[in-house]
């Protein structure tokens, strides 16, 4: 099935590229979404732009900075109109993912214009919304368009770029992951996609070193290496060229925070601390020689689904039942078939080793974060070493696919110590 690729424009005068887009596609009538502090970015230039070509405009300002749950979800669904409207999304990630699952539930296209180079996920069909504290992506719609001022994103906050910076580096160890997950566990695989997610990811590391000097190019070359992997993840049909362990420990922290009401953090900075910790992973497995992994293959035991099923409630608590859904084929994983990954596991490890050979140590993504302003220690996140231990131990039920950490509990790899 072809893939309709979005408008991507990035530069000085993106508004005037969104006017003349919207006279070319005859939109005539539009929502557009921000909150109270994304309208004053950029939301009431892109309002005065709208009604300077006469069309007919409504605006949904949110109160305070919009988080991605039910919350605000239903205060865009149930706003009243009778007409059929393109929306705008005005803002960085959290409100182009409540703009896309709005307008894919109204059946309506919609234009993201970003705030800040602070996510991947511009371009992408995938919604990541917290419903009743309980991180979770759902499937939607790609934008028609992405017009990205680019005043607008060098004038951006710089944890948000850091963040942006953090999505990035994630990529390390997610393009690690996903080869590995394709020869052990047969997830489908692109070498083609992996290629391209890795040219965005270079482009982006190497603006760490010009940073200061040369600002704005950065930001251009980081809101395109960003909107490049969305492109990447739409190509794919999944999230698996931009997301492996680092975001599974990312999305664990996010719901834990929220179950405990504790103030949210931005995406790409826990995905950065993150990619620390897997990278720390990956020396833990480049140490493992053919013949010890072997041997801790022949003594590997698979849980039982009883042990599994106990454990998940006990962890996940009222949102249980849904990590079980999730966990379902693993949970129907028989005897033989365990025996039969252990087996592929041994007859790939050279190719295993070849991967994560290609993930840099945790102190190189330590570093590059330092340059970019990005968090290093889970305390400036407001984590703790429980929070972070927990993520490593239970953080690989929150999605279907193989990462590091299955990888790592088959082969009673240990969890990283004195990682920050």
């Amino acid at each position: 099935m072809p893939v309709n690729l979005p408008e991507v424009y990035i530069g000085k005068d993106a508004i005037s590229a969104l006017q003349a887009f919207i006279k070319l596609k005859n939109f005539t009538a539009f929502t557009l979404v921000t909150d109270e502090n994304e309208y004053e970015a950029l939301g009431r230039e892109v309002e005065t732009a709208i009604r300077k070509i006469d069309r007919s405009l409504r605006t949904i300002v949110l109160p305070g900075k919009a988080t991605p749950d039910e919350t605000y979800l239903i205060q865009v669904l149930l706003e009243p109109d009778e007409r059929r409207r393109v929306y705008l999304g005005v803002g960085s990630g959290t409100l182009t993912d409540i703009v896309r699952f709005c307008s894919h539930r109204a059946g309506m296209p919609f234009i993201s214009l970003p705030t800040a180079a602070s996510v991947d996920g511009f371009a992408s069909t995938g919604c990541a919304l917290t419903i009743q504290k309980y991180k979770q992506t759902i499937m939607a719609a790609a934008p028609v368009g992405i017009f990205a001022d680019l005043d607008t994103l060098t004038h951006a906050p710089r944890p948000l770029i850091a963040s942006g910076f953090g999505d990035m580096f994630g990529k390390y160890t997610a393009l690690a992951d996903w080869p590995i997950s394709y020869h052990i566990a047969g997830e489908a695989f692109s070498q083609e996609l992996a290629d391209r997610s890795r040219r965005a990811l270079q482009t982006c590391v190497d603006q760490v070193p010009v940073l200061h000097d040369q600002w704005e190019t950065a930001m251009h070359k980081l809101m395109e290496g960003l909107v490049e992997e969305g492109i990447c993840m739409l190509l794919q049909g999944n999230s698996r060229p931009a997301s492996g362990a680092e975001h599974v420990i990312s999305h664990y922290w996010e719901m834990k925070l929220a179950r405990e009401d504790r103030p949210p953090v931005f995406h790409g900075a826990k995905v950065g601390l993150a990619a620390i910790l897997v990278a720390r992973y990956y020396e833990l497995l480049r140490q493992i020689s053919r013949e010890e992994a072997l041997e801790r293959l022949q003594a590997a035991r698979m849980p039982s689904a009883e042990d599994e099923v106990a454990r998940i409630r006990s962890v996940f608590g009222p949102v249980a039942e849904l990590i079980l859904a999730v966990q379902q084929k693993a949970l129907q994983q028989t005897p033989e078939q365990f025996a039969r990954m252990c087996h592929m596991i041994g007859d790939s490890w050279d190719l295993i080793q070849q991967f994560a050979t290609a993930v840099p140590t945790s102190a190189e993504i330590k570093d590059l974060l330092v340059k970019v302003g990005g968090a290093t220690h889970p305390s400036q996140l407001g984590l703790t070493d429980t929070d972070v231990h927990e993520a490593l131990e239970y953080g690989l039920y929150l999605r279907r696919y193989f990462t590091i950490l299955n990888l790592g509990r088959i082969l009673s790899i240990p969890k990283p110590e004195g990682v920050f």
